[in-house]
């Protein structure tokens, strides 16, 4: 049975990014806004552990978990505090006293609430999903692993690569994923279930999707499944072999690049300073089993960097010199046994036996040509051109190389990323406005994602390459525009005429409110490189909209990655001003006061919090910091938070 968690918070929309992050670990998460309630609930029913906001409603969190460890029954509670507030290294040594060993100042991240969680909660029985999948893989087992707990799964393999899983983790098979998506009817689902006894080929029979499509959404739903599953906690398994023939292989999930993800996902920072410890000052280059595995991953440019410099003549601290980043990367390389470590400096040793052609991810040198003589001119060798534009004499011409015809790929990326400009939604995917139909939209995407996916980009650079990126974007927001009801109804107010289409100024607003509303979501998730990157982009289409840059601003402020970087933080301020040149808004006014509290200028604070609310009476970041200064100003005077803690 999953432990029972009562989460006191009042913020309802940070009580529901807990909650969500704690159902996705495989707890039971319950939700109280104030301490009198959380005490009544604790009384009723004795939860497993306490996730406790301090800032509470009618009883503060200070005193109610006074009040606990003064209870027999709540002694022994387990008990994580979050905060806003109460910040700083004596808080932490005040809750430690009555029994905390996890305070966790917002914002923070999901890795690191469920790190804090399982910490504090009796182990389970079992290993991370993370370390059986490593071990089928290592082992290239064949067969089947049924996981206990709650979600009885069955994981199928075939020499250590997982085909198929009954049921997910997350959604309850594949039907239901392909339901969600608005890929099948609810009615396909039941069908697929009963009479199709679970097997995606049912979907072909139904004309649901193309075969290839089904192979496509197989290797998606695998994916994504095995993903969110490494967030969550331990369990046991079970694994049953089975006798496969040697040569058997059947194309699925990229094992590799599944961890890759994987980690990033559930990015512990608890294990970083643990790891830099062991390894950091031990020099590090690419082990064999490098060579096997790194062409099955796509890096970005940080990790590409990072490979490079790991060539036995550094250290790994020095390889990880500004680089933020790249642990999860890192988790990888080690877990796959892909790195040496040595106390001295030393060669890197090429595969042996293995024709290697090229590495994928490897970083390209720039060819520097440096003339060491001066460049000889040659306007001797040609006799000034007569009145009459005749040359005298006729000099001999190198034969210069025509310019290369486009190739039949590159000509077909062209027309179609030409063909679609100027275009709206509809018109992408061959349809108008007043047509719709839900069956061309899913044949026109599909046709689109097989003919410019991963293979095609392999094939092509520079440019073109750049166009193929630039086509899947845009089919993919089309896609996920015109599939869900919301955005399309916003989308078919947006058109109003005919005016609207790719490139023009309507479709621009829509995309830059589409990316500013998912930035603010990123935001209240704590999820700050997503949020800027997200609204960075908004910023982009509509560059004088002083909301999207005050946000922009406080994205980059709030981000954890620029704590120690007065540059970003003084960037952030700059932001905020230029933000109030351009609007008069709310949202910038309260950013500015939170930067000027935190900075100790409380009566400026006061000020921009107050400009604020005359604006937006509602506004909930500059009403929370004016109370948050009165408080402050409380307890200058009467010690407050000393004495509770007494």
């Amino acid at each position: 049975m999953s432990s029972r968690i009562l989460i006191a918070e009042d913020n309802d929309r940070v009580a529901a990014f807990l909650e969500t992050v704690l159902q996705r670990g495989g707890y039971a998460p319950e939700r109280v806004a104030d301490g009198i309630e959380a005490m009544q609930r604790i009384a009723a029913s004795m939860p497993d552990l306490l996730l406790l906001d301090l800032r509470l409603p009618r009883l503060n969190g200070v005193d109610l978990l006074k009040k606990l460890r003064q209870s027999p029954k709540g002694k022994s509670l387990p008990v994580v505090i979050v905060t806003g507030v109460y910040k700083g290294e004596r808080f932490a040594k005040a809750a430690e006293a009555l029994g905390v060993r996890h305070y966790l100042e917002k914002p923070f991240t999901a890795g690191t609430l469920l790190h804090a969680v399982r910490d504090m909660l009796p182990s389970v029985s079992g290993e991370p999903l993370s370390v059986h999948l490593y071990k089928a893989f290592r082992e290239r087992f064949s067969g089947v692993c049924r996981f206990g707990g709650e979600t009885k799964a069955v994981l199928s393999f075939l020499h250590g690569v997982p085909v198929s899983l009954q049921p997910g983790f997350v959604h309850r098979d594949f039907g239901d994923f392909l339901q969600k998506r608005g890929l099948i009817s609810a009615d396909e689902a039941a069908y697929y279930r009963s009479r199709g006894e679970g097997r995606g080929d049912t979907l072909v029979q139904l004309g649901c999707l193309r075969y290839a499509e089904l192979l496509q959404e197989t290797i998606a739903y695998l994916t994504s499944e095995l993903v969110e599953a490494f967030t969550l906690p331990p369990m046991p398994a079970q694994f049953q072999p089975a006798e496969i023939p040697a040569g058997m292989q059947v194309l699925t999930l990229n094992v590799p690049y599944l961890f890759y993800l994987g980690y990033h996902r559930s990015n512990d920072p608890a294990l970083e300073p643990k790891f830099l410890a062991d390894k950091g000052e031990q020099f590090v280059a690419p082990a064999e089993a490098f060579y096997r595995h790194i062409n099955f991953l796509s890096l970005n440019e940080e990790e590409r960097l990072l490979v490079k410099g790991m060539d036995g003549s550094r250290t790994l601290s020095q390889c990880l010199e500004g680089r933020s980043e790249v642990f999860p990367f890192l988790r990888l390389l080690q877990t796959f046994d892909m790195l040496r470590f040595d106390t001295a400096a030393m060669d890197v040793v090429p595969p042996a036996d293995m024709p290697l052609r090229t590495l994928f991810n490897a970083v390209e040198d720039e060819v520097a040509v440096v003339a060491d003589e001066p460049l000889e001119s040659f306007t001797d060798l040609v006799e000034e051109e007569a009145d009459d534009g005749e040359a005298l004499v006729d000099v001999p011409q190198v034969p210069q190389q025509a310019p290369q015809e486009p190739s039949g790929l590159a000509s077909s990326v062209r027309k179609t990323f030409e063909g679609m400009q100027g275009k709206n939604y509809y018109q992408i995917f061959g349809m108008e406005q007043g047509r719709f139909s839900f069956d061309r939209l899913k044949e026109g995407y599909f046709k689109l994602t097989r003919e410019f996916g991963p293979e095609t980009m392999m094939q092509l650079s520079g440019e073109e390459a750049s166009m193929v990126e630039e086509i899947l974007s845009t089919v993919t927001t089309a896609y996920n525009t015109l599939s869900d009801v919301v955005k399309k109804e916003r989308y078919d107010e947006l058109l109003g005429s005919e005016k609207v289409g790719l490139g023009q100024k309507g479709d621009d607003i829509f995309q830059a409110q589409v990316q500013f509303q998912s930035g603010k979501v990123f935001l209240d998730m704590g999820e700050w490189d997503n949020a800027e990157k997200a609204i960075q982009d908004a910023c982009n289409i509509v560059p004088q909209n002083g909301d999207y840059l005050a946000h922009l601003a406080w994205s980059i402020y709030r981000n954890p990655r620029n704590a120690n970087s007065r540059a970003m933080l003084d960037k952030a301020r700059q932001m905020v001003n230029r933000a109030l040149t351009l609007d008069r808004v709310p949202s910038a006014y309260a950013f500015k006061g939170w930067m000027l509290f935190e900075a100790g200028q409380d009566a400026l604070a006061e000020s921009e919090f107050n400009k604020a609310l005359k604006l937006d009476a509602r506004n909930g970041m500059a009403r929370k910091g004016l109370r948050e200064l009165m408080e402050k100003r409380e307890q200058e005077k009467k010690g407050l938070f000393k004495r509770m803690f007494k």
